[in-house]
């Protein structure tokens, strides 16, 4: 695990109380920094649950908590398209897919529009990931083109 999200956990552990929205900031700093999949998934359970906690204290105060959910819904689509953009510039549809359907299976996402649309678009458009030009016979046999 990458040592940024081990030392970010193990102090959110520790804490008597959590104000969400610092750490949610710090989890967005987080998940654009870090690279493996792993990291990814932990820095997405330790924001499912603060907010949880957070969507279930307003409720419990008998406060109305349908904003915060529309933006922790808006986080995790955020989220899910922030680590398809493969390229920093392009995102992949079927990363996407992939990344949406292991957020539903994990809980931390509901089937919706955004995962219609996220499989639709894997389906439809394919990878957006170049695919390096093969290399023909006269290229593997001599290692360029013939006439070059």
């Amino acid at each position: 695990m990458d040592p940024r999200v081990a030392t970010f956990l193990d102090e959110l552990g520790k804490q008597e109380t959590i104000k969400p929205l610092p750490v949610r900031d710090r989890i967005v700093s987080l998940l654009d920094e870090v690279e493996q999949e792993q990291d990814r998934v932990a820095l997405l359970q330790a924001f499912h649950a603060i907010m949880g906690l957070a969507v279930r204290s307003l409720e419990a105060q008998g406060n109305d908590a349908t904003e915060l959910k529309n933006a922790i819904l808006s986080d995790r689509r955020f989220f899910a398209i922030q680590e398809a953009t493969l390229d920093g510039h392009n995102v992949d549809p079927p990363t996407l897919d992939r990344v949406v359907t292991r957020e539903i299976e994990a809980g931390r996402m509901e089937p919706d529009n955004f995962s219609d649309l996220a499989n639709s678009g894997a389906s439809v458009l394919g990878s957006s990931i170049p695919v390096p030009a093969k290399r023909g016979f006269f290229q593997r046999l001599f290692g360029s083109d013939v006439g070059e």
